[in-house]
Formats: C-alpha cells, structure tokens, sequence
C-alpha cells in the first residue's frame, strides 16, 4: 500500500511539474494566449435586462411618493446600463437629474442634466432639461444681481471686479467655489444645445452681461456679438447691441493696440441705427449710442495722431505731414485736429527751409549735430504730447442693464 501511493504521489508531482513547464516556457503560445484573455477582461455595466420596464416603472413611483433618494439610485442603475434602449436610458438619466433637483442639490443636478444633453443631444427630454438648467443659473445669479446692486447703490461705477465669496458648504444648492463662473457655463451649456429654445438668447445675455460687468470685454463682445447675429427677434438685441459696441471699444486696450475692434463698433452702431428703430425712437438708447460713436472716434483719432507722431520721431517728416493731414480732415472739430493742424504746419516750413526734424533717427541726429557744429543750427520746436490733447471720454457703460423686463425668471429689481 505504501509503495502504490509512493507512486501515485511521484505520478501527480510529474504531471504538475510538466504541466508548469509547458506554461512557464518562453514562447509557450499557451501562456501568452493565457495572459492575452486575462488583459482583454473588462468589467461592463451593459447586459441585457428583460425586467428594465418594470423597474422604471417602480423607480417612478417612488418619485411619485417622494421617495427621492431611493427613486434616484434606482434611476441612475437603469441609466448607466448600457444594455437598455437609448428612450429607456434618456428617461432615467433625466429623472435621476429631476431627484437632484427635488431635494435641492442643484450642482449635481446640473452636472447630471448636462450629461444627458452630452449622451442625447437630440433627445426627447433636450428642451426641458435646458429649461430646467436655466432656472438654476438664474438662481445663483440672484447673489450676482444683489453685489451689484449694493454696490452701485454706494456709488462704485464702472467695472466691477469679482469679489472671492465662499458658500455654505453644507448648502447643497449652491456650488461651494466660483458661483457666478458656473452659472455662466451653465448658461453657455444651454446656448450650445438648444440654440432656438425659449431661453437660449436671454441666457446668451446674461453671459455677455456678467463678463461686461467684470471687465472681461472680449467674452462680453463675443457673447453679445452671437446675440446680435443669430437671435434677430430677440428682446434683448437693442440692448445686447449696445454692449457690444461698447465692448468692442473697450477691448482694443487703447489707441495704440489693433483698432480694427473700433472699426467693427463703428459699423455696429451705423447698422444699428439704420434698422433697430428701438435704438433712435428711445431717448436714453439714442444718447448712449451716440457717446459710443463719441468715444470711438476719440480712440481712432488718437490712433492716428499717434501714427504721426511716430512718424516724426522717426525722421520721417513726409510720411508724418500725410498722417497729420488725415486727422484734421477725418476729425475736424476735435483736440487732436487742432494739434495735427499745429504740427503739420511747423513741419511744412522745416521742409521748406530745409531743416526737418531728425527724430531719433541716429544718422540724421549725427547730421543735425555736424550742422550745429558747422554754425547751421536747426530750430525745433518741442512735439506735441499726449497730455495736450483733452482727456478721453469713459467709454465704460453704466454697470446696469437698461429697462431689464419684469418678465425675466428671478430678477426683481434693476440693479
């Protein structure tokens, strides 16, 4: 008996050590198959579910018992399950977002209706999923709407710059950091899925506004811009126009920057006034537009001059005569024409007597120098500066919007 299971062990302990040389072997195809199935494993959360419609059925009921927390687990499991049809998927995904909303965890909620416009785009539920993104944002912008009322209200004026507030972060229905920029990614949310909704254009609006009053022109005159351009029926075009010129003026960064934004505030205003008759039949409207016009041809007439200027300090006397001309027949009636006028003027009979300026040209300042030295001094007159000229109008708009409606979801008082 000893000797049989002597051998029956010496017979298990060959096998086994045959079988993990086979496997263990380099280039053994088996083992390399083996560990190929191994790295391909996934864990997925699709399967097929022949009991999904009896589940949402069931899910439905407790949000109809108001049974949230249980009823948005239960929701979440169908929408995460691959398996089941895309209508399936799209309802629970939305009545999941709709549990958040109900027991006023607005963040999530938020992130969970976004993640269904992301997953369903063309879904049955887009609408009013957007409708119900847009009352949210508008809820945290009541905090936005109330610093600046009290703010103007003690007399700051002009940009007002973001001041750091920090939640409740035990209150769930508003986001811990950064309310007010994520209101405004929710409101760019909304545009962007469902760009001919009913809120589209006044969350379009509100995301100008919000970087208008912060001094962020360039994401204001982008927003009012898109306003202008792809919502002509809108109640707000007159008023997002009017930002956006003076947007557009204000994010050149000053007359010595590209002035093609002034040029696109300019053809805005023109255009406005030709077919947008709210602006030229209201008073308020009217004036505003016009000392927007004001401003922007104060900016192109410095830009101008300032071309001239470098042009003389450069020892180009010729090229400074033309740009100097050009503001005074552009600007007529203005500071800068009067300065050009002065300047073109002495420069005129410096050429003519044959004693330009040199500017900081250094060949022509040696050669002023040897004139001097020579006995034949050239007599300049001192260039006109910036200081000369009257100060530029501010072309910052009041920080409030004009004869907001009544209408608008959350907002009771003009700031």
């Amino acid at each position: 008996m000893a000797d049989a299971a002597g051998r029956v062990c010496r017979g298990l302990q060959l096998l086994t050590g045959a079988l993990a040389a086979v496997l263990v072997a380099p280039g053994c195809q088996g083992f390399n198959k083996f560990k190929e199935r191994v790295a391909n494993v996934r864990f997925s959360k699709s399967y097929e579910d022949p009991r999904a419609e009896e589940k949402l059925a069931d899910a439905e009921g407790q949000f109809t018992a108001a049974h949230y927390a249980d009823a948005r687990d239960r929701f979440k499991s169908l929408a995460d399950n691959t398996g089941n049809s895309a209508a399936l998927a799209e309802r629970a995904r939305f009545m999941q977002a709709e549990c958040d909303r109900m027991q006023s965890n607005y963040p999530r909620a938020v992130d969970t209706y976004h993640r269904l416009l992301m997953d369903f785009p063309t879904g049955a539920h887009r609408r009013e999923a957007c409708v119900r993104m847009f009352e949210i944002s508008d809820y945290w912008l009541d905090d936005f709407r109330d610093e600046i009322a009290a703010r103007s209200s003690a007399g700051e004026k002009g940009v007002l710059h973001w001041r750091p507030r920090w939640n409740n972060p035990l209150d769930k229905s508003r986001p811990f950091l950064v309310q007010e920029g994520r209101a405004t990614e929710v409101l760019e949310n909304i545009h962007t899925h469902d760009v001919t909704g009913p809120t589209a254009d006044t969350a379009l609006f509100w995301c100008g506004y919000v970087n208008f009053v912060r001094g962020n022109f360039d994401e204001a005159d982008h927003y009012f811009s898109q306003l202008v351009e792809l919502h002509p029926e809108s109640r707000w075009r007159p008023q997002a126009i009017a930002y956006a010129v003076q947007a557009k003026n204000n994010a050149t960064g000053g007359a010595l920057y590209d002035g093609r934004k002034c040029a696109e505030a300019l053809h805005l205003v023109q255009m406005a006034e030709a077919t947008v008759p709210e602006i030229t039949q209201d008073p308020d409207m009217a004036e505003r537009m016009n000392r927007a016009r004001f401003a922007i041809r104060f900016q192109q007439a410095e830009k101008d001059f300032e071309t001239a200027r470098y042009y003389e300090r450069t020892g180009h006397p010729g090229s400074a005569v033309f740009y100097y001309e050009l503001v005074r027949r552009r600007y007529a009636g203005t500071r800068y024409a009067d300065l050009a006028t002065e300047r073109k003027d002495f420069l005129m009979r410096s050429i003519a007597e044959g004693r330009t300026p040199p500017g900081n040209d250094p060949i022509r300042v040696l050669q002023a120098k040897w004139d001097e030295l020579m006995g034949r001094p050239t007599t300049l007159q001192p260039e006109a500066r910036p200081s000369d000229a009257a100060p530029a109008p501010a072309t910052t708009a009041p920080a409030t919007p004009a004869r907001l409606p009544a209408t608008l979801p959350g907002y009771n008082a003009a700031p």
